[in-house]
């Protein structure tokens, strides 16, 4: 639905109300707090939800800046709380065929990997500080908006009238379906096995980002080892005929953990799930009315082999279109504050563009489907001990193609 409401039937008007506690949203709730608005985040789920999984572990340098910009003192917990990559390596059939070590640095200095889950309680405690008002476990069931703007109905039945609202309720967002936005791109034909497990001290793995093409242990799938704070994330890619069933329960899910990382690992599970990735953006980034702006999987899906832009562009849409919105509250002109926000949904649409196109790059090599794509692959792999370029390109091609050193571009 997606027609005027009356606001005369709902007295109390918000300035802004974000929809969705994920990182994406605390992070549009920080961002209201720096421009001085007050914000109601409005949460399907209770207060004491589990999130279950790693899920979004990487954050880049230039996201952990714009947070410190936002809310100075923020980043230092995630940074503590995260483990920094020592090292990056690269196999092709068994064989190393890449390896660099990163120099000597602070911690977060390069980014930071960090369970989804823990970034969450830092981002919430420090909303709470700022006086972010939360109503959680009552959901937004349907929306409307007109030129005044946005009328919210709620699980419990009730209204809420903001002038401004930011989407930041997911891959399944309800604000998106009730504006009839769709979304525009593909989807991966592989389907893709994600493991959480914790640290095996008798057998500890380097800290070390390992992307495995043809892993010989597994029958020559492709295999990413990543570390985060708080243990280690195995991704298995299945090959098309796969019975993928077999590879994501027992006894073949701890088989092949085993087989990739030594004994003890499969004995310290702490999720798993299964997926094919989309890598699709929203056909608008706002509405006919420009009264709502969509962030984060709300606006955009992308597969985490491109170099973890689905977090990375989230956050910069969270505080760019608050930012707009903040400007926009301040405009005191209906057309100008418009512009302001149309200005911003089209900046934030092209970049979500950008970073779809990347992702869907470095799904198609790390699929390696066609002849022509393995043939590239395996001359990389035989010529990389003499060409260090080679093995270079091997290692980044499953993060996408190099984007413009520009932060509203770029992520």
């Amino acid at each position: 639905m997606n027609d005027a409401t009356s606001p005369a039937a709902v007295p109390e008007v918000l300035p802004l109300v974000v929809v969705g506690a994920g990182p994406v949203g605390l992070v549009a709730a920080l961002a209201a707090r720096h421009h001085d608005l007050p914000v109601v985040v409005v949460e399907a789920e209770p207060e004491d939800r589990i999130r279950p999984g790693s899920r979004a572990t990487f954050i880049f340098r230039e996201s952990l800046d714009l947070l410190e910009q936002i809310a100075p003192g923020v980043t230092e917990p995630l940074i503590q709380q995260s483990r920094s990559w020592l090292d990056l390596r690269t196999t092709y059939a068994g064989r190393e065929v890449y390896y660099r070590r990163f120099p000597a640095a602070k911690p977060g200095r390069f980014g930071i990997s960090l369970s989804q889950k823990d970034q969450e309680v830092v981002l919430l405690d420090r909303c709470r500080r700022e006086g972010v008002e939360f109503r959680w476990g009552n959901g937004l069931t349907d929306l409307a908006t007109d030129t005044e703007g946005v009328t919210l109905t709620l699980a419990d039945g009730s209204l809420v009238r903001a002038s401004y609202v930011l989407a930041a309720d997911g891959a399944r967002s309800t604000v998106r379906k009730a504006l009839g936005i769709t979304m525009d791109g593909g989807r991966s034909e592989s389907s893709f096995i994600i493991v959480d497990v914790r640290d095996v001290p008798d057998n500890p793995m380097s800290l070390t980002r390992t992307f495995h093409y043809r892993h010989p242990a597994v029958g020559g799938r492709n295999v990413l080892v990543v570390p985060f704070g708080g243990g280690w994330r195995f991704d298995l890619e299945c090959n098309p005929g796969d019975n993928v069933e077999a590879f994501s329960s027992e006894p073949g899910l701890s088989q092949w953990i085993t087989a990739v990382a030594g004994p003890g690992y499969a004995d310290g599970q702490m999720w798993s799930s299964t997926y094919r990735f989309n890598h699709s953006v929203a056909s608008a980034f706002t509405d006919a009315n420009s009264r709502v702006l969509l962030a984060g999987e709300a606006a955009h899906l992308f597969p985490p082999f491109g170099g973890g832009r689905g977090l990375n562009s989230g956050i910069p849409d969270a505080i760019f279109e608050i930012e707009a919105i903040a400007d926009a509250l301040a405009a005191g002109d209906t057309a100008k504050s418009a512009e302001i926000i149309d200005a911003i949904a089209t900046e934030r649409r092209d970049a979500g563009f950008a970073n779809r196109d990347a992702a869907a790059a470095a799904l198609v090599h790390m699929e390696g489907r066609g002849l022509w794509n393995r043939t590239k692959q395996r001359m990389a792999a035989l010529i990389a001990p003499h060409y260090e370029r080679a093995g270079r390109w091997l290692d980044r091609a499953p993060m996408g193609p190099t984007a413009p050193v520009s932060q509203r571009s770029r992520f």
